[in-house]
């Protein structure tokens, strides 16, 4: 293992592999990204991988924007396949969320976002055995779609070890040291990293490595559910569904499967993230079963393959830390994706290394600085607080 490197990223989900990229391609020098596990081994393996642009404030949206363009060229921007799938997003509409769904999309719009709103006919036509009960309508994102989770991350990293990134997997953090105001190093369960950098991308665990450098951040943690069944024989092509009315979502997964989860409105449910089950129980399949059921009846003839339960790490504004203490030199948040983490992450990681670098970034994230809570500027959205109602 290192014992010294120009700057060190704790975690390996997509937003440390993301940051730790772009420091390295960007020439900062030997860049040591240490996870305790494996790279994606929590919340960003197990994630949906979503890549769409369907929000309601402008920097969340740019976001968005240039993270899919990226994923939309991944070999050059993102160092290498990640097996994305432009198949288009759908956000089906009812009477109490249709003028939330157009608002919505006045501000993709304002970004010059392709998106457009379509009649419950046009829905049919993108997914013919669907049922229409309850849908007034829906905004549409044609060149939206999803990644692999997995080999995103890993594509990060390998696209980037010819210019100074070294994956260290196994290797626990035990704390950020210190001189100071100032980071020294990064104390591991195998020895001392000397490093002037760090960035926090611990993920559910950058609050305990915050307390490790004297940072106490507000996050949750919440239960996150998916599953996924394989389609009868002829199914067809079907884009990547948000239904606001029986509350799932679902998106092909390869050719012959759908993967379901559990969408917008849902409560929190907390775990202890050291100690929770990771199988789906039965109680909660049949949460996501009824939702999916009543939407496609056709997936009542569908087979179930798998399920697991993973993980949000929640702000409390839903948006991600990303910036900055000013108060402690060297030092970087980069977590709490709040469910948005693996759509923003190439994006964030790449203007987070700017601000690092001191470069002007492409997309200013300044209002993503750890700090806004105490000044009083939450974000929120057109469907209540964060992305939860």
């Amino acid at each position: 293992m290192l014992q010294k490197a120009d700057a060190v990223v704790v975690g390996g989900g997509i937003m440390g592999a993301s940051v730790a990229h772009f420091l390295a391609r960007k020439g900062i020098g030997k860049v040591a990204l240490l996870e305790k596990r494996t790279l994606a081994a929590v919340s960003t393996g197990h994630s949906a991988a979503v890549v769409r642009t369907f929000y309601s404030n402008p920097l969340t949206i740019k976001l968005a924007k240039r993270a899919l363009e990226m994923f939309g060229n991944d070999r050059d921007a993102l160092g290498g396949d990640c097996g994305f799938r432009s198949i288009g997003y759908l956000c089906l509409l009812g009477a109490h969320t249709r003028e939330a769904g157009r608002e919505v999309l006045r501000c993709l719009r304002a970004q010059h976002v392709d998106a457009k709103e379509i009649s419950p006919d046009e829905v049919r036509g993108l997914l013919p055995q669907i049922s229409l009960d309850s849908v007034v309508g829906g905004i549409y994102e044609p060149q939206s779609g999803y990644a692999d989770p997995v080999k995103t991350t890993r594509s990060l990293v390998e696209g980037a070890k010819a210019r100074g990134l070294d994956a260290c997997e196994g290797v626990g953090v035990v704390g950020i040291r210190l001189e100071g105001n100032r980071v020294a190093g990064v104390e591991t369960e195998q020895g001392v990293i000397e490093t002037r950098l760090v960035v926090n991308a611990a993920g559910p665990w950058g609050r305990h490595l915050g307390l490790s450098a004297g940072l106490n951040y507000s996050i949750r943690w919440s239960r996150e559910c998916d599953m996924v069944l394989r389609l009868p024989s002829g199914f067809g092509t079907f884009p990547l569904i948000s239904d606001t009315n029986f509350r799932v979502y679902f998106r092909p997964e390869g050719d012959h499967e759908v993967l379901i989860g559990l969408g917008w409105p849902k409560e929190i449910e907390p775990l202890d993230i050291d100690a929770y089950d990771p199988r789906l129980d039965a109680a909660t399949r049949e949460r996501i079963e009824r939702g999916a059921f009543q939407r496609v009846p056709a997936f009542r003839e569908a087979d179930y393959v798998r399920g697991w339960t993973s993980l949000y790490t929640i702000t409390d504004d839903w948006h991600p830390v990303v910036g900055p203490e000013p108060e402690l030199e060297g030092y970087y948040a980069c977590f709490g994706g709040s469910g948005h983490g693996f759509k923003l992450g190439p994006s964030l990681g790449e203007a987070l290394s700017d601000m690092i670098l001191g470069n002007t970034p492409e997309i200013d994230i300044h209002a993503f600085r750890p700090g806004r809570f105490m000044e009083g500027e939450n974000f929120s959205s057109v469907w209540g607080g964060g992305n939860r109602a």
